[in-house]
């Protein structure tokens, strides 16, 4: 009994002697300590919630398509400063991401980022650097990332036609910490980006015309901008070779053929090509229709004609 009474005073003998002897090094262990108590007992709560228009398709000719916008709004909801680093997690078109300028700022979220404190990175980077005001966040305040997004530059085409019709999702995260012990991490909604390509030319059909020709009518693509004009390349899918085109920015198209436009007699598979007149995009070929080709005679002579199949 008498030894643990005695050990009680004696160890508080040496702390108050290490602490008054050590000087600022003592003081420097009190405020560690006090920090990683304040820490551990606040509570480490972050939000992220992202606004504007990035999902988009983007629909352009030549190199570099329109601007999408948003904003990420990082809220430190919690009871201690926070520091704050950015993730981005991809699926879909590493290609597309890689062509995507990225842009982040902070201030005002207008058409035009600012000349100064712009990172710009491209959208397939896992982790950009966030703006230094997002860096470090006070409890209870919010600091608003404001973002900017579009494809630029060019692929072995010179005109970025490689990425048609590609798409890539992002979803953008943030952590907060304080030191290596404490972290808070929020995610925002995913957006999809999309590089613009028409869609294939539908439900072409052949029908008789006069004069031993037929005509081969179809759909305008689905995904069309109505009044924008679209040109279709008829072709014998066996050989590739282009029958005729037609431009039309009506919700169907047709064009009429006779039996010079076929080479020689026979059964020939012929598909439509859609191609967007504004960006330049070009869809996949519709599904072929038959046509066949005689040569009967006609009034005493051959006359080549066609029938469908």
């Amino acid at each position: 009994m008498t030894r643990r009474r005695l050990l009680v005073p004696i160890v508080a003998i040496a702390t108050f002697v290490a602490l008054a002897s050590g000087g600022a090094a003592a003081a420097a262990w009190l405020a560690s300590a006090s920090v990683t108590a304040n820490a551990s007992s606040a509570t480490v709560a972050t939000t992220l919630t992202q606004a504007g228009s990035l999902t988009t398709t983007y629909r352009y000719a030549g190199t570099t398509s329109p601007t999408a916008r948003g904003t990420l709004a990082i809220a430190n909801t919690g009871r201690a400063p926070l520091t704050y680093t950015l993730a981005n997690q991809l699926t879909g078109s590493t290609a597309l991401a890689q062509k995507t300028t990225l842009q982040l700022w902070t201030g005002t979220c207008g058409p035009t980022p600012p000349s100064t404190g712009v990172i710009t990175t491209t959208l397939a980077d896992p982790a950009p650097p966030l703006p230094s005001a997002a860096r470090t966040i006070a409890p209870g305040a919010t600091v608003t990332v404001c973002l900017a997004t579009r494809i630029s530059g060019t692929d072995a085409s010179a005109a970025n036609a490689a990425l048609q019709g590609q798409s890539v999702t992002a979803v953008f995260r943030v952590t907060g910490a304080v030191g290596s012990d404490w972290t808070a991490t929020a995610e925002a909604a995913p957006f999809t980006q999309t590089a613009y390509r028409i869609d294939p030319a539908g439900a072409v059909a052949c029908t008789a015309a006069r004069w031993g020709e037929v005509t081969l009518n179809w759909t305008a693509p689905a995904n069309r901008v109505a009044g924008s004009p679209v040109t279709y390349r008829i072709f014998d899918t066996a050989s590739g070779d282009t029958l005729d085109t037609v431009t039309a920015d009506a919700a169907t198209a047709s064009v009429t053929l006779g039996g010079y436009d076929l080479p020689r007699n026979g059964t020939f598979a012929l598909a439509v090509e859609a191609r967007d007149a504004t960006s330049g995009t070009t869809a996949t070929a519709s599904a072929p229709v038959s046509v066949i080709r005689t040569t009967p005679w006609n009034l005493g002579i051959l006359f080549p004609s066609l029938r469908c199949s």
